[in-house]
């Protein structure tokens, strides 16, 4: 029986002392790979140009100035010469002497693109006329007439009672013959009203003479506005007249008339 218990033994022995050699080689193992050595290059500047970098001074990157695709000639002046001329779209540029982009002496033709001038008609700039030198021998700078109201009206420069006694008050922000003139008057209570301007029509016709001539005007607008509107008071490019009076009982209220030239 004590053999037996002996022979059985040594097998367990030997099982039990691999075990033990096998779980101490497990920490050991290590991993590697077949990826070459240049698989990050080094980007420190040393090794990407050849000589260490030289701070506060010039260095070799500084002079690298890199190949543009598809360039002909190229500093860093003048940028890219196309191969092909590309028809309508190089036609303002000027071939300068050294073959790059540039100003030169020659004319500049500006491409006709089709459909360009349809899209952006050309813009004006709003015309205005000073008043100086405008005063006739009276003091008055104008004469305005409405035939379908009866009115002919000598025009004074200011938009104050003084003038509307006497007619009708030029809006002195306003030209005084090109562009948009503007004109006010007294709806009632005076010599001189133009409460009546409410009832033109559109067509009617006005007339404005000055020293620099006579101009005829047809009317494009009649409205009622707030009396704290003086948008159609603006600078216009086209000639017109504008008029304004206050409206009966309504002070917070006026009648603005608007009429353009006839050419």
């Amino acid at each position: 029986m004590k053999l037996m218990r002996h022979a059985l033994s040594v097998p367990l022995l030997a099982l039990l002392f691999f075990s033990m050699s096998t779980g101490a080689s497990a920490s050991d193992y290590t991993f590697t790979t077949q990826a070459p050595s240049d698989y990050y290059p080094s980007s420190s500047y040393e090794d990407v140009y050849g000589s260490r970098y030289n701070f506060g001074g010039a260095n070799v990157v500084d002079y690298q100035i890199p190949e543009l695709e598809f360039g002909v000639l190229s500093t860093t002046q003048t940028g890219i010469m196309e191969k092909v001329r590309l028809p309508g779209l190089q036609d303002a540029v000027v071939t300068a002497p050294g073959g790059g982009y540039g100003i030169g002496p020659g004319p500049v033709e500006i491409a006709d693109i089709p459909g360009l001038k349809d899209n952006f008609p050309t813009i004006t700039q709003p015309a205005y006329t000073s008043v100086e030198g405008m005063k006739r021998s009276d003091g008055s700078i104008g004469t305005l007439k409405i035939p379908s109201l009866g009115i002919n009206m000598k025009v004074w420069e200011g938009e104050t009672n003084a003038s509307m006694r006497k007619g009708l008050g030029h809006y002195s922000s306003t030209s005084a013959w090109d562009g948009n003139a503007a004109f006010c008057g007294h709806n009632r209570g005076a010599r001189y009203v133009i409460g009546d301007i409410k009832d033109l029509e559109i067509g009617d016709t006005i007339t404005y003479t000055t020293v620099y001539g006579t101009r005829t005007y047809a009317v494009s607008m009649v409205r009622t506005i707030s009396s704290t509107d003086w948008s159609y008071l603006q600078a216009t490019a086209d000639n017109r007249v504008t008029l304004t009076t206050c409206l009966a009982n309504h002070p917070e209220k006026r009648i603005c008339v608007q009429a353009v030239e006839v050419v």
